[in-house]
């Protein structure tokens, strides 16, 4: 908990000491790839002698689908910008949703501050919804990062595509015990977890200032 408190308070100590000059403001909206790493194991024991004769499966996996993005800050000049994004993700074993607030310092490429370079930190609250009733959902702490490069259309209008990694922290278990109904049979206990390691995103947005 001490390297989350630290992790989100950075982003926050980043986003106040940034400069505030001519601010401009504004929304956006994106849609892009996610790409969830998931771990788990399976474990069946004997309830008479738990961890006796037990047999653990363990596995992996690597789920690719569609982001949606919501976003809204502002540039407090130049090279600074904060924002807070709401974002859409379903796969074949989670929905997630999440709150995030990011920071990024831009560098132009080139004299007519066209073409921007961005990378900054990112972090806030996602909120996990397995696709199963064994286990309910929560809302975890999530941090990380992002670069990318930003074009501006105009005085009002830029697109950019970026690439974004959240280092997740969803944990879940549920276990399950059978007894045979034939007397003197021993029962098992099986005891399912998984984990959401880490998620990437490569996303394309349009943002509107006013």
């Amino acid at each position: 908990m001490k390297t989350k408190s630290l992790i989100l308070a950075s982003v926050m100590a980043t986003v106040i000491s940034a400069p505030t000059m001519a601010a401009d403001w504004f929304i956006g909206g994106g849609v892009g790839a996610q790409q969830n790493s998931y771990k788990g194991s399976t474990t069946t024991e004997a309830t008479v002698d738990p961890g006796f004769n037990s047999q653990t499966d363990n596995w992996s996996s690597t789920e690719n689908n569609a982001v949606y993005e919501l976003r809204a800050g502002v540039y407090l000049n130049d090279n600074n910008r904060v924002y807070g994004t709401y974002s859409y993700n379903s796969d074949d074993l989670s929905k997630q949703q999440s709150l995030l607030m990011s920071y990024d310092y831009l560098v132009a490429l080139g004299d007519s501050n066209k073409v921007n370079w961005f990378i900054g930190a990112t972090a806030g609250v996602n909120h996990v919804s397995p696709d199963t009733s064994a286990v309910s959902s929560s809302n975890n702490f999530v941090w990380g990062g992002q670069t990318g490069i930003m074009y501006k259309i105009n005085d009002k209008l830029s697109t950019e595509i970026g690439y974004r990694y959240l280092k997740q922290d969803y944990d879940a278990s549920t276990s399950s015990t059978v007894i045979p109904p034939m007397e003197g049979a021993i029962g098992t206990t099986t005891t399912e977890t998984a984990s959401l390691n880490d998620s990437q995103q490569l996303y394309l947005s349009v943002d509107y200032r006013f």
